[in-house]
């Protein structure tokens, strides 16, 4: 009786790894996510993440949809910056036996940033 009973639970945990995968995918790589021109960045806060997702039932229909500027937001906030530089997204896919999640994850750093009252000139001189 307990050889079915311990049978039948590593028969269930084996067809629910089975049927039950992930995948990551790289969206893009930017060196900052706001126009740097004209700004000086005076704090690097560390770096720092966001992640949004969305689940689908049976694959077919998604409750909500993955938001890159939530997760953006979401990492910024983390560290109370101005913006991010050396940013990575990345796109993960994961596979249930009834379900699915989709993700965007955001990594990067942190930074404060003030105006820089220097100006460059057309011919590339300060002013």
């Amino acid at each position: 009786m307990r050889n079915k009973i311990k049978s039948g639970i590593l028969l269930t945990v084996a067809v629910a790894l089975i049927f039950s995968s992930c995948s990551t995918t790289p969206i893009s790589y930017t060196s900052s996510i706001t126009p740097m021109e004209g700004k000086r960045v005076v704090e690097y806060l560390g770096k720092t993440e966001g992640r949004d997702s969305a689940y689908s039932i049976l694959g077919l229909y998604m409750i909500g949809r993955p938001d890159l500027d939530s997760a953006l937001r979401s990492a910024i906030e983390k560290k109370g910056g101005d913006t991010l530089i050396n940013v990575s997204c990345y796109e993960t896919y994961s596979w249930f036996i009834l379900f699915s999640r989709t993700s965007v994850s955001v990594e990067g750093e942190a930074v404060k940033f003030i105006p820089d009252n220097t100006s460059i000139n057309s011919k590339g001189q300060k002013r």
